[in-house]
């Protein structure tokens, strides 16, 4: 048994992934902030701890508060997608930063650079609600029993989320208070009288009812200041934390003169009758093809223009990936005919129902991921046999990454292509065995070539954190490419090609997204600006001209053969299919004589330069920075009466956790203590555990070693553990093994498990 261990320990020891807390951890130490990062993230963790310091001040200068204590920040990208999050703990405040760059499309689409962005947005929440209480009595309840301070406890979500969002905004120049989407969100829900009430602005479970709380929480907070005088949001935060402690409504009444949800209601109407003042310019958005829901998207027509793929996305069902025929609905018209007809005739009295929306359609062919995933950016093959889509995988600690995968509709068939190669939005070359995609990893995006036979990558640009790359179209005969960059604060339209790599701007007037070749001469984009998304027609000279006039603006084109131009357009409900008839250009949009904010965006600010200083050379992580905490409890029971506490050690990445737990009984009951520690900076874990119990006349007592590792799969897990075990009566070892899968089908989720297990 004494050789067990060793061995398992080298059997176990494969390459770590390069998140887990094996990862090869460093650190970066400023005045206030500690920036730990696995070392492949150095380049951007690098970049962002040098303007850390920098966003504190202008956040403190913002807020008016400047929290003392230090921050440790985490750089991952465990999901591959753009997100933080902060954690204002009085005792050991943290933020979190995903480094995988927003799309040109996101609601954070719009930012100088995604890392001074993120950390603006989180700086603000821990500067905003580490602010303490200056009641004595709260102040010992923070300082022992739980560690928050009262704006954290006592103001509701769209408070805290949509002050972080001004702050955002107003220290950056960009993010959401001044894009497009923001804008266009709340005036599209204001005029079709879907608005969130107040009771919804916390936590709404409609689509984007989540994003409220930054969206509207924030366009409703710039609402309140501009009447309450450049000071209020300062007097309200006072309030909330003064030593007369006060609800958030009685604290927001004493600053505002009136209730939050009546002055919400005034607040909703002036919206709403900005946005109708807006709405009424006249359209050109074509017909409503088909409805559909959620964020569904990604829409693309096949070469022959006869089908169309487009992504469904539902809100408790997986992704499907449907081909419809792209002419008249004529089955399911007349299957709906019939029906009407049925009912006709059983009551002639009935009336024949009113249509205003075009008919569900029935889709040839569909596909879902087995593992209930994301589907993303599907492209036809040139022939017109396969689509090509991104679906993120795990690798075997659990981390998402980009890959590319080929499904052929009738055969069932979708082999996967790449393999964690972190590459997405893929469009093919004419050769069929190849194609044009984004690599991001790390924070860096660059674009490749990927070998659609063997899942080869190659380079084609160098990775850049300070230029953004999305969304690569192959022209007709595949000599270049157009995509769009995201560099100094904008989204250009970028030329490429491909045999000598030179390339040249086309368009930068305005945010420019999806990009889709409409001749060897001209391409069709959206275009952001002013709170408008419409596509535009843009010629390779430059020249832009508007194609559609949207009231829920105009995504994802999707050109036909037949000149029919499909896009999708933003409704409360979801995104919906649209069809221009042709790509006949429109007039622009006049120049309205008011400001309508927040239905269409403020005037452009130009945000804070912030300033880049020098740090220390990083430093290995090691053990991190060990936390303390205390556990307490009490345990009750028909033969039991014990007081049980307890201390946990350990540091942010889970590398070093320890936990010692006491029991002292009363009458009887269990006294002991219990002692466990995991050390996970190698790719095993290892484990120790040493206990004593002793009850009336029985007592227990033992120590255990345990060896254990668990590799993720897309459709489940398989894990291997060993050990020892010294104890009363008898001393074992011990090995097992375990399995697990799940496939998704629909709405159904089936899973299976198997378990091994050997005593010696």
């Amino acid at each position: 048994m004494k050789r067990l261990l060793p061995l398992l320990i080298l059997a176990f020891a494969t390459a770590a992934a390069a998140q887990s807390p094996s990862a090869d951890w460093m650190t970066i130490r400023t005045p206030h902030f500690r920036v730990h990062y696995p070392r492949d993230y150095e380049a951007w963790a690098m970049r962002a701890a040098t303007r850390l310091e920098s966003i504190r001040d202008a956040v403190v200068r913002e807020v008016g508060y400047a929290p003392p204590q230090e921050i440790d920040v985490i750089v991952t990208n465990p999901i591959a997608q753009a997100n933080g999050s902060a954690w204002p703990l009085l005792d050991s405040p943290r933020m979190i930063f995903f480094t995988e760059p927003p799309g040109p499309d996101e609601q954070i689409g719009a930012y100088s650079h995604w890392s001074d962005l993120l950390a603006v947005h989180e700086t603000a929440h821990l500067v905003h609600l580490l602010r303490p209480s200056r009641n004595p009595l709260q102040r010992i309840s923070e300082k022992l029993l739980l560690p928050f301070a009262p704006i954290m406890l006592r103001a509701p979500r769209w408070t805290i989320e949509g002050y972080a969002t001004v702050v955002e905004g107003r220290l950056t120049g960009a993010g959401r208070p001044s894009s497009t989407l923001r804008a266009l969100i709340l005036r599209r829900w204001a005029e079709t009288g879907r608005f969130p009430s107040y009771e919804q602005l916390d936590s709404d479970q409609r689509f984007l009812g989540m994003s409220m709380a930054y969206l509207a929480g924030s366009a409703y907070l710039e609402w309140l200041e501009a009447r309450g005088g450049p000071d209020s949001l300062r007097n309200l935060w006072a309030r909330l934390t003064a030593r007369h402690q006060r609800s958030f409504d009685e604290a927001f009444e004493g600053v505002f003169g009136d209730t939050p949800e009546r002055m919400y209601g005034r607040f909703v109407a002036e919206v709403t009758e900005a946005a109708v003042t807006v709405g009424r310019a006249g359209l050109h958005e074509g017909e409503l093809w088909q409805e559909t829901t959620w964020s569904s998207g990604d829409p693309d027509v096949s070469p022959d223009g006869s089908h169309i793929a487009v992504v469904l996305r539902e809100r408790d069902r997986p992704a499907r990936l449907v081909v419809w025929p792209t002419g008249p609905a004529t089955k399911e018209e007349e299957k709906l005919r019939k029906r009407i007809d049925r009912i006709l005739e059983r009551d002639p009295e009935d009336v024949r129902p009113v249509r205003t929306r075009p008919i569900p359609r029935e889709p040839l062919h569909t596909f879902s991921p087995a593992d209930g995933g994301d589907i993303a950016f599907p492209r036809w093959t040139r022939d017109g046999r396969s689509i090509l889509f991104s679906h993120r995988q795990t690798d075997a600690d659990g981390f998402l990454h980009h890959d590319l995968f080929v499904w052929t509709p009738g055969s069932g068939e979708s082999p996967r292509v790449t393999r964690l190669a972190d590459v997405t939005d893929a469009d093919p070359l004419p050769d069929g065995g190849s194609a044009i995609a984004v690599r991001s990893r790390h924070g860096l995006t660059q674009l490749v070539r990927v070998d659609l036979r063997s899942g080869e990558v190659t380079a084609l640009t160098e990775p850049t954190i300070d230029r953004v790359q999305s969304h690569p179209r192959v022209n007709p005969d595949g000599t270049h490419i157009v995509h769009v960059e995201h560099r100094n604060g904008r989204w250009a339209v970028i030329e490429r090609d491909l045999a000598t790599a030179a390339s040249r701007t086309l368009y930068d007037a305005s945010d420019a997204s999806s990009p889709e070749w409409l001749s060897p001469d001209s391409i069709v984009a959206t275009v952001s600006a002013g709170g408008f998304a419409e596509l535009h027609r843009i010629a390779r000279d430059g020249a832009a001209v508007p194609l559609t006039r949207t009231a829920g603006g105009a995504f994802d084109a999707a050109p036909s053969p037949d000149g029919r131009l499909f896009f999708m357009s933003l409704e409360p409900d979801g995104f919906v299919v649209r069809a221009l008839p042709d790509t006949e250009p429109v007039a622009s949009r006049s120049a309205f004589d008011r400001p309508l904010v927040p239905a269409l965006p403020p005037p452009a600010a130009s945000g804070v330069a912030f300033q880049a200083a020098a740090v220390a050379p990083p430093r290995e992580y090691g053990l991190g920075s060990q936390e303390i905490s205390t556990l307490f409890g009490r345990n009750f029971g028909a033969d039991q009466n014990a007081l049980e506490a307890g201390v946990r050690l350990g540091d942010l990445v889970g590398r070093l956790d320890t936990i010692a737990v006491a029991s002292f009984g009363r009458r009887r009951g269990q006294d002991g203590f219990a002692l466990a520690s995991a050390w996970r900076g190698w790719p095993v874990e290892v484990s120790a555990h040493v206990y004593r119990a002793e009850e009336g006349d029985l007592e227990r007592r033992g120590a255990e070693l345990r060896v254990s590792r668990r590799w993720q799969r897309p459709l489940g897990s398989f894990g291997a553990e060993a050990g020892v075990l010294e104890g009363d009566p008898r001393s074992v070892g011990f090995a097992a093994l375990s399995a697990s899968r799940q496939l998704v089908r629909g709405g159904w989720r089936s899973q299976q498990q198997l378990d091994l297990a050997y005593d010696a």
